[in-house]
């Protein structure tokens, strides 16, 4: 097979300040020898949504001796290029000031450069070779890439391979430990109020757990980029690397601490489910349009459960914590109204359309195949315990999977038969209840599987001794409307469909000027006066809608919200004590205090 002549890229800052960047492809002769198109990618992978890079550059021109015209645009992300005997260069500029895991970024302390956003392709030659320089960026700053390097040149055999390794570019620091045979390297950039050597051993901890259920890593090299900012949090995965945004002032509490390390483990597990374990709809990708799967609940619903297994097993979240995270996500799927109208499958297939484009009817409308998978995976994680004996979990599976299918692509056939290999079960009752179906979450299979009870606490339940002694108190801890307010103030969110202010009217934007004559002017004012009437009485409302005032009365309800708390079932016996220590690696919990509540 002959060698593919690669094209030669160039980047170099024009205003770093102004977040501007230019961008110089050298393309081969061969490769425009009959003309070509050149593309901008629409979206990345690990991110579903059309986001129309194209967008973000201009000034897109080709050099022609010592002077430069304009290429004939096509549509919003295409080029003509002319046919040329001789290798053709071409420029643009690219602005990127959006500091995400999947957009460019650059400014006078770094640039982050996310490749499917920077580099044209020329369609139908996505197999060609890009190699990558950096030039005239300032002194003391260095390039960070997943990729190899030769000569000071990145190297990516492909244009998949070059859209799945993002650069960081500037004075950042770095560490590196090697394990499994195995170099990982941690790149930080930003100031926060962290301890990176702890962030580096717990790393580590959960690279040699994650690797521990595949038997090794598929790599020689991984990359964790680490940026820190304030009030931002995001992951994306990628092959050999992955990109990580955390909260500059998160570490100040132990929470702060567990929440970058269940990313860390999220985005790690992604190496091997979804980037190497996946449906062959991912990968090879067409950039130009959307690349749906109804799979999403796989490839990211089990990786949110997994990441909870993953830092368990590696010591470094406490099962305190992980054991709130699972119950308060529990609460939020068994209440969110979209759980009847939306299955994972379907929830998986319209990620482009609806996930990533939520509107005020989303929350009644839809669900998210990353939480409310998740849910589902505890769920098949305890029928693979309880199927099994306690000999195979969620795991387990994954190891199977990875062991039998590798790269070679993976379906949902493929997943149904590692569940019933592993559980003894056919898989049909699971996959129609949760995954193609819509059926309410059961958490009787987690007590039988490993022990733990999902105990529901009313809001008045919740209430100290002497609240619930006062009975204005209990009044008010008992009243629902079904409204949901924006926490900027007394604006409606949401509402529930079929609550009584639902019913009464009420919709989504309207403003609540004020309740039983008395001025709301915040979130908080309007949800006390519309709890002081209580279950059995109306409160009169006066709402603005598009500047019209009118007044509506309100039934007001017992709430049917609940919370939700993971307990130790204090019937456990040894075999759902022996599940637990086998799925988490750490030993059955110990029972709390007791408290108020129903089951």
């Amino acid at each position: 097979m002959t060698k593919l002549a690669p094209i030669r890229a160039i980047l170099r800052p024009l205003d770093l300040s102004q977040h501007l960047l230019e961008v110089e492809l050298t393309l081969p002769a061969e490769a425009v020898a009959s003309g070509a198109v050149a593309a901008l990618p629409a979206w990345t992978p690990g991110s579903y949504l059309v986001r129309d890079y194209a967008r973000f550059v201009d000034r897109v021109r080709i050099l022609e001796g010592r002077g430069e015209r304009s290429l004939e645009k096509l549509d919003k992300q295409r080029w003509q290029l002319p046919a040329s005997k001789r290798e053709l260069t071409v420029k643009y500029r690219v602005y990127g000031n959006d500091l995400t895991v999947r957009t460019n970024h650059l400014d006078a302390t770094h640039a982050q450069i996310i490749p499917a956003a920077t580099f044209l392709y020329l369609e139908g030659q996505l197999d060609r070779p890009v190699e990558v320089r950096f030039e005239g960026f300032p002194a003391g700053w260095k390039v960070a890439s997943a990729l190899p390097q030769k000569q000071g040149a990145h190297l990516a055999k492909d244009f998949d391979t070059l859209v799945d390794s993002p650069f960081e570019v500037g004075a950042f620091r770095t560490r590196s430990f090697k394990t499994g045979g195995t170099t990982f390297e941690l790149v930080f950039t930003g100031a926060h109020n962290g301890d990176e050597g702890r962030m580096a051993e717990a790393t580590r901890k959960i690279v040699e757990a994650a690797g521990a259920i595949f038997g090794g890593f598929p790599f020689k090299r991984y990359v964790f980029f680490f940026t820190f900012t304030p009030k931002l949090r995001g992951g994306l995965e990628h092959k050999d690397c992955t990109s990580l945004i955390a909260d500059s002032h998160a570490f100040d509490k132990p929470e702060g601490y567990y929440a970058l390390f269940q990313l860390v483990a999220h985005e790690f597990f992604h190496a091997w489910n979804v980037k190497r374990l996946h449906d062959p709809v991912l990968g090879p990708f067409d950039y130009s349009r959307e690349n749906p799967t109804k799979m999403l609940w796989f490839h990211e619903g089990l990786t949110s459960y997994m990441e909870h297994v993953i830092v368990l097993r590696a010591g470094v979240v406490p099962w305190s914590h992980t054991a709130k995270e699972l119950a308060k996500c529990w609460s939020e799927q068994v209440q969110r109204p979209g759980r009847l109208e939306q299955s994972l499958e379907e929830s998986s297939w319209d990620a482009w359309i609806r996930f990533y484009k939520q509107h005020e009817f989303s929350p009644n409308s839809s669900i998210s195949y990353y939480e409310k998978g998740e849910m589902a995976a505890w769920l098949m994680d305890a029928a693979l315990r309880e199927g099994s004996r306690g000999k195979a979990g969620l795991a387990d599976l994954f190891a199977r999977l990875w062991t039998r299918h590798g790269e070679n692509g993976l379906t949902d056939a493929d997943v149904r038969q590692a569940f019933e290999a592993l559980s003894g079960r056919d898989s049909a009752p699971f996959w129609n209840a949760y995954i193609s179906g819509r059926a309410e979450l059961d958490p009787a299979p987690l007590r039988r599987a490993f022990g733990l009870e999902m105990e529901a606490r009313a809001p008045w339940e919740s209430l100290s001794p002497e609240e619930a002694k006062d009975s204005a108190a209990l009044r008010r801890a008992k009243a629902w409307t079904g409204l949901v307010f924006t926490p900027n103030g007394p604006t409606v969110q949401n509402v529930i469909p079929g609550s009584p202010a639902a019913k009464a009217g009420l919709s989504f934007g309207m403003e609540i000027l004020a309740v039983d004559g008395w001025r709301t002017s915040t979130a908080a004012d309007a949800q006390r006066a519309l709890a002081e009437p209580g279950p059995g009485a109306k409160a009169v409302v006066l709402a603005s809608d598009r500047g019209r005032v009118f007044e509506v009365q309100v039934p007001v309800v017992e709430s049917p919200g609940r919370a939700h708390r993971l307990v130790p079932d204090l019937r456990t016996g040894a075999a759902q004590r022996a599940a637990f220590a086998a799925s988490y690696g750490q030993p059955y919990p110990a029972a709390p205090v007791k408290r108020g509540g129903r089951r």
